[in-house]
């Protein structure tokens, strides 16, 4: 006799009424102890699908086989599609740029050009006009966190279809390939939809341009090998961390993030006659505080300067020839550096300081160690960093409010909009001279467009 006992809405939600799936439960298993040898390939219908390299495995497990003791092994950037990247790069493009003189301001006179289309076509077709011109080039592409992005299964698509794909179906219903979160986070789809359209902007940078691209931790090492191939490692500048929040998010399940990351790429590195990197971005503008040290306590007419140390932290043995005496002009005494701290500069740089005034004893001229005279009109600008702060960037939230000011209707307000604070240091780092051109290529929110016209009019004017 068993009790008839009506189970529990709870254990109703349980109970699915399908048995265990044991390959699935087999495969989870085998990722948690083995993770190197999942893998995504094609499936038959096109899309990416995790599958196990069975090689990979059987490499793992101590059993190499014939097949994967013959691989070529190289060091590389491959995924499934890559292939046809390359494809779809060397497709020309059939589309037209349409003008839209109704919808434009002053659009015989204008400087700047705003497109709607699909990117990937609008650089194809920039190609001609734009070939090797640009100076600067900021995007904030998708940064697949397992959300939908817009992708197209076909690159030919019209304008009017195009504008369809915020509902991921045209009028006929036709689907549109996204990157969801039940499909999880498939790098392949990203790098497919990346990789030519980072190849073509490439193409449209002058020779000292340079792009910068907004990411995070999802792809920021694909998007780093990625450019590393696309416009070579050796033009890498920096990975700067932006501090995109001034507090931590109580939903976040370990560590809450923030900072996203903006990747700093040249077109091509210049160097000297002697085979040193030439700089090619800007110096930040000094603030009062970092100023504050130069004074001018003997009136010298080069203006403000501060007194800098004349010794390193290098010993005799490191550097000899660093270690030689001096003498004091006032004094006429004979100063030997301390062994373990030798002179900064060489003897035939120290008589080259001497002859310009740079060498300072002390207001009574008696100092037993000389400094040397850095005028503030030699430093220039404040050098950048790495670490961009919220304090003078900008963060995620105080780009919302930039937006809530432009638009009343808050539905069309993006949830990761950039400050315009950031734009605008980026503008600041890579302007050259007047008249530069920019792009963005993922519009989003208008902001590189709105920053480019605050900075056109409060420093110099430049192209969008």
């Amino acid at each position: 006799m068993t009790d008839n006992v009506k189970p529990e809405p709870a254990d109703l939600a349980k109970m699915d009424g399908s048995s265990l799936d044991i390959a699935e439960q087999r495969r989870r298993e085998l990722k948690q102890l083995l993770p190197a040898v999942f893998t995504e390939t094609t499936g038959p219908d096109g899309q990416p699908v995790e599958t196990i390299d069975f090689e990979r495995l059987k490499a793992e497990l101590g059993t190499f086989s014939d097949v994967y003791e013959g691989r070529r092994e190289r060091y590389g950037m491959e995924w499934p599609g890559k292939r046809d990247c390359m494809k779809l790069i060397q497709e020309p493009s059939r589309a037209t740029l349409k003008p839209c003189r109704k919808e434009s301001v002053d659009f015989d006179t204008t400087q700047n050009l705003f497109i709607e289309g699909d990117n990937l076509e609008v650089l194809k077709l920039l190609q001609k006009s734009y070939y090797g011109k640009v100076k600067m080039i900021y995007i904030d592409p998708p940064y697949n966190t397992g959300k939908e992005f817009i992708y197209p299964d076909k690159y030919s698509e019209s304008l009017e279809t195009y504008l369809a794909y915020a509902g991921l179906v045209d009028d006929e219903g036709k689907k549109f390939s996204t990157n969801t979160a039940a499909e999880g986070r498939f790098h392949t789809k990203w790098l497919n939809m990346m990789y030519p359209r980072l190849y073509l902007a490439r193409n449209l940078l002058r020779e000292d341009g340079v792009i910068f691209i907004s990411i995070d931790d999802n792809e920021v090492e694909n998007l780093r090998r990625m450019c590393d191939e696309i416009y070579g490692e050796e033009n890498f500048i920096a990975s700067a961390c932006w501090q995109k929040k001034y507090a931590p998010s109580n939903d976040a399940t370990d560590i809450s993030p923030s900072h996203d990351y903006v990747l700093v790429y040249l077109k091509q590195r210049r160097l000297n006659d002697s085979g040193k990197s030439l700089s090619t971005l800007n110096r930040l503008e000094r603030d009062e505080s970092m100023n504050k040290p130069y004074k001018n306590p003997d009136n010298d007419p080069r203006g403000e300067w501060r007194a800098d140390n004349y010794l390193c932290n290098k010993s005799a043995e490191e550097r000899p020839n660093l270690y030689y005496s001096i003498v004091n002009p006032n004094t006429e005494e004979e100063i030997w550096p301390k062994k373990t701290a030798v002179w900064r500069y060489s003897r035939d740089q120290h008589k080259k300081h001497e002859k310009e005034g740079r060498v300072w004893w002390g207001i009574d001229g008696k100092n037993s160690t000389p400094a040397y005279k850095r005028f503030l009109s030699d430093v220039g600008g404040k050098m950048p960093t790495t670490w961009w702060g919220f304090e003078d960037v900008g963060h995620n939230d105080e780009a919302k409010k930039e937006i809530n000011k432009l638009f009343s209707d808050t539905d069309r307000n993006f949830d990761t909009p950039k400050p315009l604070r950031l734009i605008r240091r980026i503008i600041e780092l890579s302007q050259g001279r007047e008249g530069d051109i920019m792009l963005d290529f993922f519009a989003g929110s208008s902001t590189t467009a709105h920053a480019a016209m605050l900075h056109s009019v409060e420093k110099s004017p430049v192209n969008f």
